[in-house]
């Protein structure tokens, strides 16, 4: 049976969005989080002691080069406007660009009013936080994913993976979306020739700073060493192992995590491969992959659920029936519980939050996993 659908009321306009979300950025801007003067402040700093160019001499960042080279092209600016301003409104400038791919997505699909839908994007409480008190760049890596999704859609394998590549050279959190597209080239027997322009794409954001001086070696390690950096089961995830460390359980818990990671992943891929993936119902096996991936793999951070947060608010635009929004009610409510989590010191927070993305996944799984297209109200309105 169709979910009920929302009488779809009129967006509101574009300055009013903006204006509310501008209000709040102002207000947030003040706030600056450890890891900005630990990492970032310092790595601009280099940049432009050393020069846009010198400075890939040598490693200096444990950051892939792509967020890296934008910083760069903030130096003449620097000296004239603080630091931490400067990389604020870099990150500012990546959350408009993820609304403009979120615009592009609407316009493709035919959904009614993408300009005020595209926008909500920017008053996103979680999107507002990462951009603003947090001042992180996960941005960056989500509006080409959400590009990717796009050019699947319309059935451009090539361009689909150029724009996985382009998210990978920006953060290692891009492979979150890995089982979606291995489960799609899988699905639509894309010839395996073209299987390998993600990974060179990704080598190629890494040209760049290897031509400065940057050791090759160094920059394969890149992501290796980041997946090891950090042992905690969970930095303030909203997922169950935020639930589960907290605990007297007394068992090696970061094992497990991985076992049911990958046996879960792996049920995805094969479950995924082997269903008519098309047109809209893109978008709700796409946030499945996200929820999944960050839901169950260990070490994960608060902000990692960012793609999912953009999926689910893409998926209630689209469909705008009540099991959708409902569902991007809860993502939303587990990533901003989170990410406050972080920001407040209350452990607890992320916890809630874990409670509310475990339900969020269980009812999106419930749906899409429905053997009948016929009953599945997320993924029937193909185009």
């Amino acid at each position: 049976m169709m979910s009920a659908r929302i009488p779809a009321p009129s967006l509101p306009p574009v300055a009013i969005t903006l204006a509310i979300a501008a209000a709040i950025l102002w207000w947030m801007m003040p706030f600056v989080v450890t890891d900005m003067d630990l990492f970032f402040v310092p790595w601009l700093g280099h940049i432009a002691a050393a020069g846009p160019v010198a400075a890939f001499a040598r490693p200096f960042s444990n950051y892939a080069p792509g967020f890296l080279y934008f910083l760069a092209a903030l130096t003449p600016l620097y000296g004239i406007i603080p630091a931490v301003t400067l990389i604020k409104l870099l990150c500012l400038a990546g959350t408009a660009a993820l609304a403009f791919a979120v615009r592009h997505l609407l316009i493709l699909l035919e959904v009614a009013q993408p300009n005020r839908a595209a926008a909500l994007v920017l008053a996103l409480p979680s999107v507002l936080l990462n951009a603003g008190p947090i001042g992180q760049c996960d941005a960056f890596w989500a509006a080409p994913l959400v590009m990717a999704l796009a050019a699947a859609i319309s059935r451009r394998h090539a361009s689909m993976l150029v724009w996985c590549g382009l998210a990978l050279g920006f953060k290692v959190q891009a492979v979150l979306f890995a089982p979606f597209v291995l489960a799609l080239l899988i699905n639509r027997r894309v010839p395996f020739r073209l299987w390998s322009i993600a990974p060179a794409m990704f080598v190629a954001t890494m040209l760049p700073a290897w031509a400065a001086g940057w050791p090759a070696s160094d920059l394969a390690m890149i992501y290796l060493r980041q997946a090891v950096e950090y042992p905690n089961l969970s930095f303030n995830a909203p997922n169950i192992w935020a639930i589960l460390q907290a605990l007297p359980i007394g068992l090696p818990l970061v094992g497990v995590a991985f076992a049911v990671s990958i046996g879960a992943t792996a049920g995805y891929i094969a479950r995924f491969s082997a269903m008519p993936l098309q047109g809209r119902g893109l978008i709700p096996a796409a946030l499945l992959a996200a929820l999944v991936t960050t839901g169950l793999l260990p070490h994960m951070h608060e902000r990692y659920f960012f793609l999912a947060d953009v999926l689910a608010l893409l998926l209630a635009l689209v469909n705008r029936d009540r099991a959708s929004w409902t569902i991007a009610i809860l993502v939303q409510a587990g990533s901003t519980l989170a990410v406050l989590g972080y920001l407040s010191g209350i452990a607890g927070l992320a916890m809630l939050g874990g409670v509310a993305m475990i339900v969020a996944t269980i009812r999106l799984a419930r749906t899409l996993l429905k053997p009948a297209a016929n009953d599945n109200p997320l993924m029937v309105r193909a185009i």
